[in-house]
């Protein structure tokens, strides 16, 4: 049937989802094989395993979801309630008229046109197209949807046979897009040479389930998503089940304001003012009801209705439930679900208490708040890209009506247009939406001249100064230096730019109902003369003992700058001011810089500062009436040399000297020893260890001894 008004705005009110078909619809097929396979995940405990993301959906009609569940495991569809309390008011409920009486309906089967079909697409492939929204536009999501020219809709209606608004059945379309994780869910579809109508829209985000405003109705008379409700042969052959299933019963409780629902339903579509059902309500298959007799499809259907439950969504067939097509369902199987009793269900704890929310009790709330909408351009060429920043708040879920689903909250989101548009963001959250200003991007074939410049690019001695103007009156010019590509966002141009070094300049002319202009490119290289390289006193090399080293440059004016630590030199290192002096090796490396000139090339130069030898007289040792070994410790500091002793009576004259002794070039310490004989008995005499190389002479200090 079709929509009444009512206080809660267009409320649906239809008796049936389905065409009521007689029992013998199912036609029986052989199934030994899928039963078969069904009784092995049982009998070797299958476990439930949910793929990661949207993205492991495979494409196409009633394609697999390969183990991915719509919404959070937390949401209410996936939510195990198994032990949560009765409600107070089962008994009644299922003893009252419109249930009692009843036995569960499968409203699906093998055959293509019975049951609820679904195609998965993806958006980067499939093109979004609008959906003309005719009935329930004012509680719909008006949104371009992917759908492809070939959906299914549900009941397989021929093309344009209610075109453009007959009522044909409920026949559902819902679309997957992996590539965004959105569920499109449309009612009352109608086809026609390649257009869609449909009496209404829902958007649904997969990641993050979205409460709709109450008293809103969706693409389900209850304000539901239809697809987290069906049963789906991918998960039959998972060997389980994990969500809740959607009914309808033909019966639901009305009053004055158009019904009550209890969430998660969000809308009423009451019907008969003595019954006592309610959309939303939840039942579950009563644990003790004995499901072994059954097939293994039916007993994963059946233990879904324990552990998950039923939620009754809409208007339709007694005790009907809902699933997808598949030839791979035994129908002649699936009649024997019917042989189980409404008696064999109990109602689970309701929200709010018995009989719910009707439109005056609903509760109310803020709406959400649009804090900005804005775009990157509002006059662009056809397929020149538009971003679209937004903010809002109080938010549940947004849309931008031309473009899709888009985050929550704040974000971007960049498009290519070809067409004049206007776009609008939609913020919803459990109480109403917000509707941005509309913003319009105008696709012009007008394009501006690009900027000219003053100055032609090319090669110059010197720093320039360079120009911008615009071809077209009243254009603003925007640019860059670092590269990247001018936009709108860019340096707005207000005088001379300033060049000093080489450097390229990218501009553009923007103006208003205009495309905005090609890009403009100049590059300027700026080659000042070099400044002279610094010079050394000295020659790089090996010196004996500390040496002054000068630095100079031939460039007049340049000022030197140095480092010693084996760095690069930049005008950030210590100016030379001053003589060095080397008292240690160490590299010098330098440049010179000069105004109206290029920094010089590195100037490097190596001194190693060759020391003396080192020389340590030791004590005396193996003293005699008549002689001594004297003893010293000596380093040549990697240079041969030779080394004597001095000796006396007198420690300021020392007269007599041992015989010349080699030292071999060493960097290590090595003990020296010459024997000195004919001296006089008990009498002191003091000596002195000298050692030299090229680099110079070392002496030790002087010692003594007294002989026996």
């Amino acid at each position: 049937m079709g929509a009444t008004q009512s206080p809660f705005n267009a409320v649906k009110t239809r008796l049936f989802s389905k065409t009521l078909k007689p029992d013998n619809f199912f036609h029986f097929k052989p199934g030994l094989t899928i039963q078969a396979a069904v009784w092995v995940l049982i009998l070797c405990g299958a476990s439930y395993a949910g793929a990661q993301s949207c993205s492991g959906m495979s494409l196409g009609t009633n394609a697999s979801l390969n183990g991915f569940v719509p919404f959070p495991a937390t949401n209410v569809w996936n939510t195990n309630i198994a032990s949560a309390p009765v409600d107070p008011n089962s008994a009644a409920i299922t003893g009252g008229p419109g249930f009692w009486g009843l036995y569960l309906h499968p409203d699906f089967g093998s055959e293509s046109d019975f049951g609820i079909p679904y195609v998965v697409v993806d958006s980067t492939t499939t093109p979004a197209v609008p959906i003309n929204v005719i009935d329930y536009a004012d509680q719909s999501d008006m949104v371009v949807t992917p759908l492809p020219a070939t959906a299914p809709i549900e009941g397989n209606p021929v093309d344009c046979s209610g075109w453009p608004d007959t009522y044909n059945g409920d026949t559902h379309v819902l679309v997957l897009d992996r590539a965004k994780c959105a569920l499109y869910e449309t009612f009352n579809t109608n086809r026609c040479n390649g257009m869609y109508n449909a009496s209404s829209e829902t958007l649904w985000d997969l990641k993050n389930y979205e409460t709709r405003p109450s008293g809103w109705t969706s693409a389900d008379a209850a304000g539901l998503p239809i697809f987290p409700g069906l049963v789906r042969y991918d998960e039959i052959a998972s060997g389980a089940i994990h969500h809740a299933l959607r009914f309808t019963l033909q019966q639901t409780k009305n009053d004055a304001n158009g019904g009550y629902f209890v969430y998660p339903a969000t809308h009423a579509a009451g019907n008969v003012w003595g019954s006592k059902n309610v959309m939303g309500m939840r039942i579950r298959l009563k644990a003790s009801f004995d499901i072994s007799g059954f097939s293994p499809v039916n007993q994963i259907i059946l233990t879904a209705m324990k552990q998950y439950g039923m939620i009754l969504a809409d208007n339709g067939g007694y005790f009907f439930f809902q699933g997808v097509p598949d030839p791979r369902f035994d129908d002649n199987d699936l009649d024997n679900l019917k042989t189980v009793a409404s008696s064999n269900f109990e109602v689970v704890q309701m929200n709010p208490v018995f009989p719910g929310y009707d439109s005056e009790t609903a509760p109310t709330g803020a709406l959400p708040v649009i804090g900005s909408f804005t775009a990157s351009a509002t006059t662009v060429g056809s397929g020149a890209p538009v971003t679209f920043n937004y903010s809002a708040s109080q938010d549940s879920y947004d849309y931008i009506d031309k473009i899709g689903p888009v985050a929550a909250g704040s974000g971007n989101v960049t498009i290519n247009p070809t067409a004049t548009q206007t776009y609008i963001l939609n913020s919803t959250n459990a109480f109403g939406r917000t509707a941005s200003t509309p913003i319009t991007v105008t696709v012009s074939s007008a394009a501006l001249a690009p900027p000219v410049f003053s100055l032609a690019a090319g090669s110059y001695t010197a720093a320039q100064t360079v120009g911008l103007s615009a071809a077209n009156t009243g254009a603003a010019i925007y640019y860059t230096t670092n590269g990247s590509t001018p936009t709108t966002g860019s340096t707005s141009y207000s005088g001379a730019i300033q060049v000093s070094s080489t450097e390229t300049i990218q501009a553009i002319a923007v103006a208003s109902g205009y495309v905005n202009s090609p890009v403009a490119s100049a590059t300027y290289t700026i080659a000042l003369p070099v400044t002279a390289t610094p010079a050394f006193s000295i020659r790089p090399g090996s010196y004996p003992l500390s040496q002054l080293v000068t630095l100079s440059d031939a460039t007049s004016g340049a000022a030197i700058y140095y480092t010693i630590d084996g760095s690069t030199p930049t005008s950030n290192s210590k100016k030379y001011a001053r003589v060095l002096t080397l008292s240690a090796s160490e590299t010098i490396k330098a440049i010179a810089i000069a105004s109206g000139y290029t920094t010089s090339a590195v100037a490097s130069a190596t001194y190693t500062v060759i020391n003396p030898p080192a020389v340590q007289t030791a004590s005396a040792s193996a003293v005699s009436e008549a002689g001594a070994t004297l003893n010293a410790v000596v380093n040549s500091n990697g240079l041969a040399g030779s080394f004597v002793f001095l000796y006396g009576t007198s420690s300021t004259s020392l007269t007599k000297m041992t015989a010349v002794t080699a030292l071999a070039a060493s960097n290590n310490s090595i003990a020296a020893s010459i024997q000195v004989t004919g001296l006089k008995s008990k009498t002191t005499y003091y000596y002195q260890a000298v050692a030299t190389t090229d680099s110079g002479m070392s002496r030790g200090t002087i010692l003594s001894f007294t002989t026996n």
